[in-house]
């Protein structure tokens, strides 16, 4: 059981997959509708199959609006955080919340074993499937008081 109530459960069930991704050399301008298409708050940089990194609206705004640099002209490899911190595709729901409120983040790549990208987990899917849970639970004793007739 998990502290919220409900069972916990591998990242990988509920993750995003596919994950949201953009090529190390794309540039921002470009990276910036797949953001949008994906509803996403960041997304994995990939060179080729591998992770090397993620780039978020933060890091967008920051690095590239609030400098006021032309995003036609940088390069997402120029303004991502690098090495990407990820968690593990067999990782708890509960261990990664944990860890997304210790490191300060709201996302995170979801690797297997051997570090290949699997899936993309964000806060809120976390809190959608704690919410279902409640769900779940609720309906459970619902059921179990109105089985309970007249009389006990």
């Amino acid at each position: 059981m998990s502290r919220f109530g409900g069972a916990s459960m591998k990242v990988i069930k509920i993750a995003q997959v596919p994950p949201p991704v953009v090529p190390l050399t794309a540039t921002v301008k470009e990276a910036v509708p797949i953001l949008v298409r994906e509803h996403g708050c960041a997304l994995a940089v990939m060179d080729g199959e591998r992770l090397v990194g993620t780039v978020s609206k933060d890091d967008i705004i920051r690095c590239v609006i609030a400098a006021g640099l032309n995003p036609e002209n940088v390069t997402v490899r120029e303004i991502m955080a690098s090495p990407a911190e990820s968690v593990s595709a067999d990782m708890e729901t509960d261990e990664a919340l944990k860890q997304m409120f210790s490191r300060g983040r709201c996302y995170f790549p979801v690797v297997d074993r051997e570090g290949a990208l699997k899936g993309w987990l964000a806060i809120c899917h976390l809190f959608q499937n704690h919410v279902e849970d409640l769900g779940r639970e609720l309906d459970s004793l619902e059921s179990y008081l109105s089985a309970d007739g007249p009389g006990g």
